[in-house]
């Protein structure tokens, strides 16, 4: 769901003061973080998730996609809180979720069942009918009135230009103007969730296995908790490896609740990325996100542009779940890492650097992409080490 528990918590400047003052201190230590990117001895891909799952005490899996073909699952045993890890395991997607509702709907687009820059709204006459909290089947719903809601596009909505937030407790309130700029909203998946709906007349979860599960031979995948995956499926942790209560998903959610393998997704990958319109779409019209990081958005993807090519990537973030996928669009290489604890994102930068080690990857220095301290400090002062 990436909540970030930090953002825009009010601090008093003398804290603001204090905390750059501790960042400061540790600017040292994070030098040696730097050059630890740039070494020559990267280990292994394999090597990488075995070694980073042991230290942080996480259980994962990772599918690995060489020239546009799913290579290699492998699986990480490096928690003691489950005894049933495979590469058949099944976790909570969270918001990888997205941009596998994106491909649908620009498998929608290519048909001429919708079009990119159309109002959103053109798809549901009747009006939006916003759900404060979406995975939750007793919540309140409200029929959004603001006349903004006019102005939001599906390429709004699937590239987080609607200015709608993220999440809204409450009444659906805008943030910004649609289209003025890049605010990453679930909220925005959600609405045009209710239109794919409206256009199939079907509900997302068999949308979904139609238009892309069956297709493209996802087993293991569903985006809500069917009761044939049970077994299959990993229980997410905390930090200190607290097992978490789990939340059955039992409606679905496009924004982030997919139920998935690492190497179901790793088909998923491996088609995109032999898809060549789809792809172009996906990164035809950037929205500029953080100019320092070279990082913009597409349609259902993070962009990291250089001058040969676009990385696309996207995170998850679901309490006691943690996944990141990455591939080069040119190279066709790539991955996904699905892992059950709130601390698994340690492990993305490291298989990453193993995987497609070309480059050094900045976009592991956005704010989103950090917990805790380390959020609030790039968020607030830009200080993103």
């Amino acid at each position: 769901m990436n909540h970030s528990s930090m953002s825009g918590y009010p601090l008093h400047k003398a804290a603001l003061v204090g905390l750059w003052g501790f960042a400061a201190a540790l600017a040292g230590g994070c030098a040696s973080m730097h050059g630890d990117r740039t070494s020559p001895q990267v280990p292994s891909p394999q090597a990488a998730l075995q070694q980073t799952a042991s230290r942080y005490g996480v259980c994962a899996t990772a599918a690995i996609i060489r020239h546009r073909q799913l290579h290699s699952v492998d699986v990480a045993p490096g928690c003691t809180y489950t005894s049933l890890l495979t590469q058949d395991s099944i976790f909570e997607a969270a918001s990888l979720s997205k941009p596998v509702f994106a491909y649908a709907v620009l498998k929608l687009v290519q048909t001429g069942k919708m079009d990119l820059d159309a109002p959103v709204l053109q798809y549901l006459p009747e009006g939006y009918l916003h759900q404060a909290q979406p995975y939750r089947e007793t919540s309140k719903t409200e029929r959004v009135t603001d006349p903004r809601l006019r102005d939001i596009t599906v390429r709004m909505a699937l590239n987080h230009t609607s200015g709608l937030p993220n999440w809204a407790d409450g009444a659906l309130i805008f943030e910004q103007p649609p289209g003025e700029k890049w605010q990453y909203s679930g909220e925005g998946y959600v609405l045009l969730q209710r239109a794919v709906e409206a256009v199939t007349g079907e509900n997302l979860n068999t949308f979904m296995h139609r238009q892309v599960f069956q297709p493209l031979g996802m087993k293991n995948s569903a985006f809500v908790r069917e009761s044939r995956l049970e077994a299959q499926i990993i229980a997410g942790a905390t930090n200190d490896g607290v097992v978490v209560r789990p939340f059955p998903f039992k409606t679905p959610v496009a924004a982030f609740s997919l139920y998935t393998s690492a190497g179901d997704y790793g088909l998923f990958l491996a088609t995109l990325l032999n898809d060549e319109r789809t792809l172009k779409q996906i990164t035809d019209s950037p929205v500029p996100v953080n100019p320092k990081l070279n990082l913009n958005w597409g349609l259902g993807w993070g962009l990291e542009r250089r001058e040969d090519e676009t990385v696309i990537w996207h995170w998850g973030n679901n309490p006691g779940y943690r996944a990141f996928a990455m591939a080069s669009s040119i190279h066709g290489d790539g991955f996904v890492i699905f892992t059950n604890s709130d601390a698994g994102l340690a492990l993305a930068k490291p298989f990453a650097d193993a995987v497609l080690p070309q480059h050094p990857h900045k976009l592991f220095r956005f704010h989103l992409l950090r917990e805790g301290l380390s959020s609030l400090l790039c968020e607030t002062f830009d200080f993103c080490v």
